[in-house]
């Protein structure tokens, strides 16, 4: 690093937050009409001043209008092209296309979850009366599926966050962090397109027919079996509608469609590229083949794109759809198209935005104790470190600015379990500069001079920082790969996270030495000292470790099994949701504490409000996990609620209760891809350690982790928790911290083992974890601080979370320094002996 030019290294560092910070403005929502007005090429311009005025009256009339609705409307209505009006157009071509730049500009840029800011939620109504009778048979596989689809449309827009749960009958609810008028719109056409693709054909006699049309509407008649379909296009600056006289009978459908993407040619003109499973190219080349020379009218959803003429037979399995699309539009109906069709019509039959899940006590509180805890972290860096501490505060700070940035950039949603992630990855971001530190202090002691014990420290703790990363962030992009939901945005930010801390303990800390050394006189340091020359056998614990993990399994193993489904937690169970309709708003808090004390168990509180009725219809819904039978003995749980609530709260007016069972936020094709994701993420820590060390190393890594996630499971469900989304991402954060302790280890054996060729493989052992066990322990120390802080303080929303983490702090250092390092030693003696024994019998 010290080879590459001094200038050349700020640049690249002010260039990198520079970036970041512009991405993180601005933080709220802004008027939709100005941001237009801002960007218009002559804001004079009257044209446009009269699209504003007339979008807004349009509003007036209808109230229902979004800003963006009532803007198309107003422009399409004058047949202007609100492109040509633009400063900068960016190569766009459809009003839609200007519609989406203004929605990117005038939204916040970091999306809040539905706990910090709420959202909207949609309640869908599943429609079968069309469905085969396969699907009414097994009406809950297929909402299952449903729910899954759903669930992939919302993922390629980067909305991991959504909850979507069975809510009785053929309902759905789908709840997103989405706050933005014009976002839920958005939402709303992903979520109604059904994806149903058709091919049918044009009528022979189309351009005489549509003439007559156009002549005299009202007298001509329709041929039987055929229907006109508007298609529409840009001619000449000017929005055209053209009238196509299109089949009613269906060629072939999409439902064998295995690829979908946006396109576009070198003339601007957007296209859908599709690709069909073998059936499905199999059938579009008959269907080609046999009407040569007439036109194929592609309608999706009912609405019709395109009609091109058939030249020939299409073999190749590869069909595209052209048409007036907006990049938007393009992408959505890929993403559709892809994700699969629904077995369902799907009604939407109600609308609702939904208050913050926390109250703003909660918020406040879990920001306030996550800035206690880092706060406290640095004045640990600092008295222990000294003016490197502050160095190493420093690079915090920055990464904080990094991360935020990043999820800005990269739209992802914060949720307050995620600023409780971030603070954590903060203090686990310490880890970096403590092996740098420790290191430097080596050299120091050493005889080194404070430059070159810099120099060295940095390079040979480079690839012990490397290693500890590069296997979380290679779990957290399997995980971003095959899991879903919840497990992909945890993915993201964890990912964030490593890249940040990976950049600022490396290349500012280092660049701030550098600094340090060009333009004063920096010639000492002086750091506190917690273990000096230890000699312990860590080896020679072994065997008593090992009782003790095989003690903490069994346990664990039996406390899974002794609970069975009890440990899951509403997410994966659902629960019964009773509604009222409210005069006074109780905060959240209270009347889950209230509804705890009456013996309800654990509950979730949300606010909401029917967008079309506005405050005459204000709602409050309240979530309850598993069977009430034993808590409402002789009324329904509505009224068991209700009589409670009144008794505590007289004042607030609970009336018109509803009650319905809904099922959890996590169907079985969610948990399969989460498996699938942990399990694949296991594979690859095992591979890549393999890999850069050797294989006994894979296998004791991959069987420690499964070690240390069991002993942290079973212990947090002696203490009578369940398993929410919040535990599954706490138990993904323990496998990074984790495999971090013990590749660091790892790597020092590794490095002993060559710069001491002739000492036994027990003595390296004891050698490494001695070396490093500084280095652990601080780590350690300062992650704890951070979890202990979160835990006593940061409120029931993200306790859940913070325990998994303690627990996994203190059983992963637990088992890097007393099961896995002298099981490595253990492992190698019983080679060595099963070889000489091999050798002796042999001979």
């Amino acid at each position: 690093m010290e080879k590459i030019p001094l200038l050349l290294r700020t640049v690249v560092v002010l260039i990198v937050i520079a970036f970041f910070a512009l991405a993180v403005y601005p933080l709220k929502e802004r008027d939709y009409y100005e941001v237009f007005a801002e960007m218009l090429r002559d804001p004079n311009d009257q044209q446009s001043l009269d699209v504003i005025a007339k979008a807004k009256a349009l509003q007036a009339q209808d109230p229902q209008l979004f800003q963006s609705q009532a803007l198309l409307k107003a422009a399409e209505a004058e047949g202007i092209v609100l492109a040509d009006k633009l400063e900068d157009a960016n190569g766009l071509t459809d009003n839609r296309d200007v519609l989406s730049l203004i929605r990117k500009k005038a939204s916040g840029t970091i999306r809040l979850g539905l706990d910090l800011a709420g959202g909207v939620e949609f309640v869908l109504e599943l429609d079968d009366k069309d469905a085969p009778d396969e699907v009414k048979a097994q009406f809950d596989r297929y909402r299952d599926i449903a729910i899954e689809t759903l669930r992939k449309r919302l993922e390629a827009q980067n909305i991991f966050e959504a909850e979507i749960s069975p809510s009785g009958g053929k309902y759905i609810s789908l709840r997103a962090p989405i706050v933005a008028k014009d976002e839920k719109l958005k939402l709303l056409n992903l979520i109604k397109m059904s994806a149903k693709l058709r091919f049918r054909l044009v009528h022979e006699n189309n351009d005489r027919l549509i003439a007559e049309y156009m002549h005299d509407p009202a007298s001509f008649r329709v041929p039987l079996g055929y229907e006109i379909l508007e298609m529409s296009s840009v001619e000449n600056g000017k929005v055209a509608v053209t009238p196509v006289l299109v089949s009613r009978k269906v060629e072939m459908e999409g439902k064998d469609i295995t690829y979908a993407a946006p396109a576009k040619d070198q003339y601007g003109q957007r296209s859908i590229q599709l690709r069909f499973n073998q059936q499905g190219a199999a059938d579009f080349a008959r269907i080609t083949g046999e009407n040569i020379n007439r036109r194929l009218a592609i309608v999706l959803d009912g609405k019709l794109y395109c009609a091109p003429t058939i030249r020939g037979a299409i073999s190749g399995g590869q069909a595209e759809i052209t048409g007036r699309f907006s990049e938007e539009e393009a992408k959505n109906i890929s993403d559709a198209l892809a994700s699969g069709n629904f077995p369902f019509e799907i009604k939407v039959n109600a609308v609702f935005d939904t208050d913050p899940k926390l109250g703003a006590s909660h918020v406040a509180n879990g920001i306030w104790v996550g800035l206690l805890s880092m706060l406290c972290v640095a004045i640990f860096m600092v008295i222990y470190y000294r003016l490197s501490g502050f160095i190493a505060v420093a690079a915090l700070v920055l990464n904080i600015l990094l991360i935020l940035g990043a999820m800005a950039a990269f739209g992802s949603t914060l949720t307050l379990p995620g600023i409780a992630g971030i603070v954590l990855t903060i203090g686990m971001a310490v880890d970096a500069n403590v092996l740098v530190y420790e290191r430097i202090r080596e050299e120091l002691e050493s005889g080194k001079n404070l430059r070159m014990a810099v120099d060295n420290g940095f390079s040979k703790a480079l690839s012990a920082v490397l290693d500890s990363n590069l296997t979380t962030l290679l779990t957290s992009f399997i995980l971003m790969y095959v899991g879903t939901g919840a497990v992909k945005g945890f993915a993201v930010t964890l990912s964030i996270g490593i890249l940040a801390s990976l950049f600022t303990a490396l290349f500012v800390t280092r660049l701030i030495y550098d600094y340090l050394f060009r333009f004063t006189k920096f010639n000492h340091i002086s750091m506190l000292t917690t273990f000096r020359d230890t000699k312990f056998n860590f080896v020679g614990f072994f065997n008593k470790s090992v009782i003790v993990s095989i003690i903490l399994l069994i346990l664990a193993l039996t406390m899974i099994g002794v609970r069975g489904k009890n440990i899951l937690g509403v997410d994966f169970t659902g629960g019964t949701v009773v509604t009222f309709n409210y005069k006074e708003q109780i905060p959240q808090e209270k009347i889950e504490k209230t509804l705890k004390d009456a013996g309800f168990g654990k509950v979730q509180v949300t606010y909401k409000f029917n967008i079309a009725s506005g405050e005459a219809e204000r709602k409050v819904e309240i979530l309850i996990r598993g069977d009430l039978t034993e808590k409402t003995v002789g009324e329904s749980p509505k009224d068991a609620i209700a009589r409670t609530l009144e008794q505590a709260y007289p004042n607030a007016g609970f009336e018109g209760g509803l009650e319905s069972s809904v099922g959890g936020l996590i169907g079985w094709e969610f948990t399969k891809a989460a498996l699938w994701a942990i399990g694949f993420s296991l594979l690859g820590i095992g591979l890549y350690i393999a890999l850069r060390y050797e294989y006994t190393y894979a296998m004791t890594a991959v069987v420690m982790l499964v070690h240390d996630v069991l002993v942290v499971l079973g212990i947090y469900l002696a203490m009578g928790r369940t398993i929410s989304l919040s535990v599954v991402a706490a138990l993904l954060t323990v496998i990074g911290y984790s495999i971090n302790d013990k590749v660091v280890i790892f790597d020092r054996i590794r490095e002993n083992a060559s710069l001491n060729p002739k000492m036994s493989f027990r003595e390296l052992v004891n050698l490494s974890v001695n070396q490093t066990l500084s280095r652990t322990i601080l780590t350690s120390v300062t992650t704890f601080i951070v979890v202990f802080i979160l835990l006593i303080g940061g409120g029931v929303a993200i306790n859940d979370f913070v325990l998994i983490m303690m627990l996994g702090v203190i059983f992963g250092t637990f088992s890097s320094i007393f099961i896995a390092a002298p099981g490595l030693a253990c492992w190698q003696d019983f080679r060595r002996a099963r070889k000489a024994a091999k050798n002796k019998t042999g001979n």
